[in-house]
């Protein structure tokens, strides 16, 4: 499905040491390291890796991810490469893989059919030195972020990719299959009053519950928008910068097609921290970036008008953040938490704009 959140850490216990990782390096890739670095990057271990040959990416993905799956986005990566696209070359194994896959001791078990037992995917990529961000790029960035989305859908165009954000997709948004969802949560925190953040929770959830219900008007305004092969996780901490532009996009894992407004959307709020501290939502700042945009992909009048409520949908429905603090108690849930709520306060400020946000970008179509 498409991806949600955007504020992460690794979930799952790593299966390599740095001897394993010293030790796969060279008898898989011939390369030999010389140092190593963990670097804090969403679900995955992610390093940065020095060695005698060069500096490299090393990635272990967690186990959900198949094999297969990490040869689709090497290929993908491959193919934007071979277009001038700024991406992260996936390194090849002296046997030519793009990725191996080791079983839960970390000893390599790939020669099957790469289905997911109980092992973790690893794969090398190049390392583009900078600076990447979470939801607080500085706005210099904001005419590169906007261009490079753009150039992306361009290139992708015909590129073969499944919908994440299909008829199904959207048969299963019912505004009863929404309610269930956010009853399950508030069940659950019916037994967590003494938690200090209870009053908050609940108010947010019983917000989005009442959302939820408002979804039936705006699927409509899926009918005839553009859908496109896309990032599918295309935000700030995907985004490699030096002091004044952006350098190279980075982990395509999620690569999907979906709403090209959805895409759009979302990588303005999330990058640049929309109506962060209570700010209110600055439709001119968006009408700006889907103008950058606009200069390298094509987007209809049709999809300029549905813009601010094909997001809603998704947005709406996510209950992100609140199922990791009130469910699954994740280790990093107050910092999900604060994420939620963050959310939780766009969804409203776009909600109560959307008229406005939908006529001031369809002004476009026409420039």
């Amino acid at each position: 499905g498409c991806v949600d959140g955007g504020n992460g850490m690794a979930l799952e216990k790593s299966i390599l040491d740095e001897n394993g990782i010293r030790q796969l390096l060279a008898e898989e890739y011939g390369l030999h390291m010389t140092g190593i670095a963990h670097l804090p990057l969403g679900s995955a271990h992610c390093y940065r890796v020095c060695c005698e040959e060069g500096v490299y990416f090393f990635k272990e993905y967690p186990g959900e991810f198949s094999l297969d799956t990490v040869k689709k986005e090497a290929a993908l990566v491959g193919y934007l490469c071979a277009r001038s696209f700024p991406a992260a070359r996936f390194i090849r194994t002296k046997n030519g893989a793009f990725c191996l896959r080791l079983d839960g001791g970390g000893a390599r078990c790939d020669s099957r059919d790469g289905a997911v037992r109980d092992g973790h995917v690893v794969a090398v990529q190049e390392f583009i030195e900078g600076q990447s961000f979470l939801n607080d790029m500085p706005r210099r960035y904001m005419a590169d972020c906007a261009k490079y989305l753009g150039l992306l859908h361009h290139i992708l165009k015909n590129y073969p990719m499944e919908n994440s954000m299909d008829e199904s997709w959207l048969n299963n948004a019912t505004a009863e299959n929404n309610e269930r969802r956010f009853d399950d949560l508030l069940d659950a925190l019916e037994e967590q009053k003494s938690d200090p953040n209870y009053e908050k929770i609940r108010d947010e959830v019983l917000f989005k519950k009442n959302m939820a219900k408002k979804i039936e008007d705006m699927r409509g305004y899926f009918e005839g928008i553009t859908y496109t092969q896309s990032h599918g996780d295309y935000t700030a901490c995907q985004l490699i910068c030096d002091d004044e532009h952006v350098k190279a996009v980075i982990d395509f894992a999620a690569a999907t097609k979906v709403p090209a407004v959805w895409e759009i959307m979302r990588s303005y709020v999330q990058s640049f921290g929309a109506c962060r501290d209570g700010a209110p939502f600055n439709t001119e700042e968006l009408c700006d970036y889907v103008r950058e945009y606009m200069k390298y992909a094509d987007l209809s009048q049709q999809d300029l008008i549905a813009l601010p409520y094909v997001y809603l949908v998704q947005l709406a429905r996510s209950r992100y953040g609140y199922k990791e603090y009130v469910i699954l108690k994740t280790e990093n849930k107050d910092a999900l938490l604060e994420f939620a709520s963050w959310r939780t306060n766009v969804c409203r400020e776009i909600y109560n704009n959307a008229e406005k946000i939908s006529a001031a970008l369809s002004e476009l179509a026409a420039e």
